[in-house]
């Protein structure tokens, strides 16, 4: 099916938004605060920490998934890239400022003019939102992702999906060479934009529809579990490191995780919600979400709060240590999205979205008249 559908707001795809940025804060417990370094290799509880791991370190690719399925046939408005840049400029002033009270011999005048400009410091000790800079990249570049979603027929979709599955994942992951054509392990604008256009792949062919969904949950966890066996014999053959390593297995492009990050997005896609209590709670935590990003991801803020913050869960057994993480994650998740809902609520008051979107607007009233004049 080629034609754009409208339909009514897909609560499910919301409900994938809110759970995959619920995993992010639990994927860097593990990571960044120390669980998995601290546990001995191949221990219950280290094996068990990286299972956890494997089942959410598919949130990202979930995240650019829905984008590319949610803006699949729309016109490309900036403003909402702009919206998406005050909230970080918001958050990246705002946090320095207050670490400043908080340690003032460790945050100096570069943090200040950082903060400003986040996006284009992502290189050590206080480096800041690689997933925004990489989205940003992706967004620039979607008019033409689109424009080739809106013209190519099935059989040159077919063949632009394979060609970039293969080369972009399968054969990186094979040959254990991610960071060629600058993929940089999924961290960057090239694999955004691939799954980006697979978003609009799922939209425009209803790819959800192509099985059940227990048969989608059921891809998804095989997906996550080959995943986890993979890095186990990996480690235990002495092929890669022992630790929080990210190997070409276990990385955003794998194909394991790009398949598995698309069955779990069907799966979501085919949640009927209709219950007004779970579509109020849906509703509160969606506009929200980025700020949970943005709060605990700020890298400044992760170098005091988080890194290596939470290593002594990896001491306690398996099903404490389950509990922990998933814990502090959740506690994670639901402090920073009641301080953005603030944010939220003075972004509303100050009508930044509205008055972002009537600037471009102008601004392209504008364009288009300066070039009728001239033609």
């Amino acid at each position: 099916m080629n034609g754009v559908k409208t339909s009514q707001r897909d609560y499910g795809i919301d409900l994938l938004r809110i759970i995959s940025m619920l995993m992010v804060p639990i994927v860097h417990v593990l990571g960044q605060g120390g669980v998995i370094v601290s546990a001995v290799p191949f221990s219950i509880n280290y094996e068990t920490a990286w299972l956890l791991m494997s089942f959410f370190l598919v949130a990202v690719n979930c995240f650019v998934l829905i984008t590319g399925y949610v803006y699949y046939g729309k016109d490309t408005k900036y403003y909402h890239l702009f919206t998406l840049w005050a909230e970080v400029l918001f958050y990246s002033i705002i946090i320095v400022i207050g670490l400043k009270f908080m340690f003032p011999d460790q945050i100096g005048l570069e943090h200040y003019w950082k903060s400003i400009i986040p996006t284009f410091f992502t290189n050590g000790q206080f480096s800041r939102y690689w997933f925004f800079s990489a989205y940003v990249g992706m967004f620039l570049l979607s008019p033409f992702v689109n424009l080739g979603l809106k013209h190519f027929d099935k059989k040159q979709d077919l063949t632009v999906f394979l060609t970039v599955f293969i080369i972009f994942s399968l054969l990186p992951t094979i040959f254990n060479q991610t960071q060629a054509f600058n993929l940089n392990d999924g961290y960057g604008v090239l694999w955004f934009v691939v799954l980006y256009y697979t978003g609009g792949l799922i939209h425009k062919y209803d790819v959800f529809n192509k099985f059940k969904t227990h048969k989608w949950a059921l891809i998804y966890i095989v997906c996550m579990l080959l995943s986890w066996a993979i890095r186990y014999v990996l480690e235990s053959l002495h092929l890669i490191e022992t630790g929080f390593v990210i190997s070409s297995f276990n990385c955003y492009l794998s194909p394991l995780y790009f398949i598995g990050g698309i069955a779990l997005f069907c799966v979501f896609k085919n949640v009927n919600i209709t219950k007004s209590s779970a579509i109020s709670l849906i509703k509160f935590f969606t506009p929200v979400c980025f700020g949970v990003y943005l709060i605990h991801d700020n890298m400044s803020f992760a170098h005091f709060f988080l890194d290596k913050k939470f290593a002594f869960l990896a001491q306690m057994d398996p099903i404490s240590m389950v509990i922990g993480v998933i814990l502090i994650g959740l506690g994670i998740f639901i402090s920073c999205s009641l301080v953005d809902w603030i944010r939220e609520l003075l972004f509303r008051k100050l009508k930044v979205k509205s008055r972002l979107a009537n600037l471009e607007e102008n601004i392209y009233s504008k364009f288009n008249n300066y070039l009728n004049s001239n033609s």
